[in-house]
């Protein structure tokens, strides 16, 4: 028996709920069980906004994410809140924004990665960094493919950001597959019990196209 306890933080207007949205339909897709909790701040855009997701393969009794197996943080407002106790341990793994949370060192477990800067500069779409967040995030999972989160995040794509945000999501999972340093980091989760998923392993989102 295996969970996979997630929380994803920002501001309103950085796409968590949609991040987590991915995350989880992609995890349903490949057969997990699945809970997925969102809360907002008082602005819609700006204010706090916050997910948890938590995989498992059986039924989740407790939605809520208390401790944190895997944390992205997208502003230093909630590095700020997260990056400690109750919700980070010293097995949580972190992964924060690079452009928006300023580290005094390179504290262990913590991945910084420049995802609103590679989605401006490769992709020419800023708001594009959260899917590229979810790319990172299903690599380090472990226990979904490429494919499948690809999967979910076109089917809640509007047509005009379907392409970009395919292309976000398989680079966000090429940095931590393929990125310099990064190679082994696939499936830093495994070690609580989930499964390595590989692309043939995948179950593809009915009505997904």
């Amino acid at each position: 028996m295996w969970r996979i306890a997630i929380r994803l933080a920002g501001e309103g207007g950085q796409g968590v709920g949609l991040a987590a949205a991915v995350l989880a339909e992609a995890a349903l897709a490949s057969g997990h069980e699945v809970t997925m909790l969102q809360t907002y701040g008082p602005e819609a855009r700006g204010g706090a906004s916050s997910a948890d997701v938590v995989i498992s393969d059986c039924q989740v009794a407790n939605p809520k994410v208390i401790e944190a197996n895997l944390m992205l943080l997208l502003n230093q407002t909630s590095w700020n809140k997260f990056a400690r106790p109750p919700w980070q341990t010293p097995a949580t793994l972190v992964v924060v924004e690079e452009g928006r949370v300023h580290l005094d060192d390179s504290p262990p477990g913590v991945l910084a990665l420049p995802f609103e800067r590679l989605a401006r500069e490769e992709l020419r779409e800023k708001v594009a960094a959260n899917m590229m967040a979810v790319g990172a995030l299903g690599a380090l999972i472990g226990c979904l493919t490429s494919s499948s989160l690809v999967q979910a995040g076109l089917a809640r794509s509007p047509a005009a950001f379907r392409e970009v945000n395919r292309q976000a999501i398989d680079r966000g999972w090429d940095l931590v597959t393929a990125g310099p340093g990064l190679g082994g980091m696939r499936g830093m989760l495994a070690h609580l019990g989930a499964p390595v998923l590989h692309e043939h392993n995948e179950v593809l989102l009915v009505g997904a196209s």
